[in-house]
């Protein structure tokens, strides 16, 4: 049994462990099939958001996830899960994406894994890219916050932060040493073509891994938790990286969203992409059925110095910079608080049009541990026009937080799993 505690981790996509999975009979004990459902409804209240500067509600569907997984003779795994995310939230025309295909669904996760021997899993499919315990954290079954800081995530091109891949994933050293590296799809090799130079010409994937070093306790899962309720003290640094050669360019293959290192137009050459990142964990039980959590983190996304560009009067890139996100829980009970921030600044002398940054606190309530609870927040966005309602996704400032203003709105999100 214990050749199928890693793979059996993929669960932690989708749910906690107090959640409770269906079970599809399949006339076998060597194949286990187990079905979840997720669902999180949102509302968001932008403060002065409205044409009138009056309270702008929004209510949506934040996730409605619907997952299989299971394994097939104690040394394969496998996960799909469809999800339909942002549901009727208004986009900034003020339609919502139930009017349209804006948000179909699709799939989020294909996982398939083998393990050959005892915590050691080779896995392929659509697959989480390493970028950092906290960007990362389990959008159901681990979160105290409503939202993870993934507005710091700036990767070139994915869905959902996730690519097509190959990764080993497991331990060493008796579990004290947590890793996952492999290979991802990244940009693929792209012709020059008018103005647009060649995009990662040698067709190279991407290449990325993660690796921890647990001080007390373990980790088993695909994704992490921001705190854990189970009464098991924990505490973990990490870093993680990713490199493509030629390939620093902001989701798409246009000239102009290219970080160029020399020479114009077909003939430029495309600066390597490359991220580098760092982060603490601690998560302690306390007597009396309390808990205390927290976390941070830095991460150096770098996009090159966009040196090519110089002459058309564009100095650096927007997506070379640095970010700091961290967060402290604490638990009483059934109920817990919490603090967060975070923030992406390009470097000096480069355009600021990706800075950001937020502030939040808030509560929690959960009625069966991470599975069902409800989480009200408040928080303050940085840059952010009254009147977006698109509060997760700041607007661009081409000053960065010179002059730029804030939107300030409460959050109220439900979710149920099982």
């Amino acid at each position: 049994m214990n050749r199928i505690a890693l793979p059996l981790g993929l669960a932690a996509l989708l749910v906690s462990s107090s959640a409770s999975a269906v079970k599809v009979p399949t006339g076998s004990d060597d194949i286990n099939l187990n079905v979840n459902v997720l669902l999180q409804a949102r509302y968001e209240g932008t403060f002065e958001g409205s044409v009138e500067k009056s309270l702008d509600s929004n209510f949506f569907l934040r996730r409605a996830r619907l997952q299989a997984s299971g394994t097939a003779y104690k040394v394969f795994s496998f996960l799909i899960q469809f999800d339909n995310s942002q549901l009727g939230k208004r986009n900034t025309s003020a339609f919502t994406t139930m009017n349209g295909t804006t948000n179909p669904a699709f799939v989020q996760d294909l996982v398939i894994g083998w393990t050959p021997i005892e915590d050691i899993t080779i896995e392929g499919g659509l697959l989480l890219t390493p970028t950092s315990r906290i960007l990362g954290y389990s959008a159901s079954g681990g979160q105290v916050q409503i939202e993870a800081p993934i507005d710091l995530i700036f990767q070139p091109v994915d869905r959902g932060f996730r690519q097509n891949g190959v990764e080993v994933r497991g331990f060493a050293l008796g579990r004290r040493i947590h890793f996952r590296g492999g290979v991802w799809e990244g940009f693929h090799s792209t012709a020059p073509a008018g103005a647009v130079p060649a995009i990662n010409p040698g067709g190279k994937p991407m290449i990325g891994g993660h690796a921890r070093f647990n001080f007390i306790g373990e980790e088993t899962g695909y994704a992490f938790n921001a705190m854990y309720m189970d009464g098991k003290p924990r505490a973990s640094v990490g870093g993680s990286i990713q490199y493509q050669p030629r390939s620093a360019c902001a989701a798409a293959a246009a000239g102009n969203t290219c970080s160029i290192a020399s020479g114009t137009g077909a003939t430029a050459t495309v600066n390597d992409y490359t991220f580098f990142g760092g982060d603490g964990f601690v998560d302690l039980p306390l007597p009396g059925d309390m808990e205390f959590s927290a976390d941070a983190g830095i991460f150096r996304w770098n996009y090159g110095d966009n040196a090519g560009a110089s002459g058309l009067n564009t100095t650096g890139f927007a997506r070379t910079g640095t970010g700091f996100a961290g967060s402290l829980n604490f638990r009483v009970g059934q109920i817990a608080a919490y603090a967060s921030a975070y923030k992406f600044g390009s470097d000096s002398g480069f355009p600021h049009t990706s800075d950001r940054r937020k502030f939040a606190g808030g509560l929690a309530y959960f009625f069966k541990g991470h599975a069902d609870k409800v989480t009200l927040e408040v928080n303050s966005i940085t840059p952010g026009a009254p009147g977006n309602p698109a509060a997760i996704a700041p607007v661009a400032s081409n000053s960065g937080f010179q002059g730029a203003a804030s939107t300030a709105a409460i959050w109220l999100q439900g979710q149920a799993a099982f």
